[in-house]
């Protein structure tokens, strides 16, 4: 079973340094650990199994949130982590956009800490659960291959 108190990695990604160190600062007072990205192509470098969630602007130079969601998606070494789109954009349009783009959720700034902690709070449940599932998986195919041989 996954410790539910467990310190979990968070990357944030926003290429505004005061945008970053108030979610880092959010980060650690929910009880986690920040990392963070100022850039698509940064977060692309950073993103490994170690990730719990990623929080990403939309709104950046080069790769924005929505091409970083779809890599997430479709080529990262974790295709499965909960990410929350955070950004100014508040039209339909765009939350439909963020979700189409594999985005779990939507969160609009000045992020409200409250607002952060439940909707991450939920994703990292949701993850848990994945995990566990995962971890079983395995241990099945490991009993069937043991038992095939």
């Amino acid at each position: 079973m996954i410790d539910d108190d467990r310190k979990r990695r968070i990357l944030c990604v926003d290429d505004e340094d005061f945008n970053l160190a108030v979610l880092s600062g959010f980060i650690r007072r929910l009880g986690h650990e920040p990392v963070t990205a100022g850039s698509g192509e940064e977060a692309k470098d950073l993103l490994d199994a170690s990730i719990d969630l990623v929080l990403s602007d939309v709104m950046m130079p080069g790769m924005d949130g929505f091409s970083l969601v779809e890599w997430i998606r479709t080529e990262s070494p974790n295709p499965d982590v909960p990410v929350i789109m955070v950004t100014t954009l508040t039209e339909k349009g765009d939350r439909l956009r963020a979700v189409q783009a594999g985005a779990n959720d939507y969160v609009t700034k000045p992020v409200d800490l409250v607002e952060l902690r439940i909707r991450s709070d939920s994703l990292l449940k949701m993850k848990d659960s994945q995990d566990v599932v995962k971890l079983y998986q395995l241990h099945l195919e490991e009993m069937i291959a043991e038992r095939t041989k």
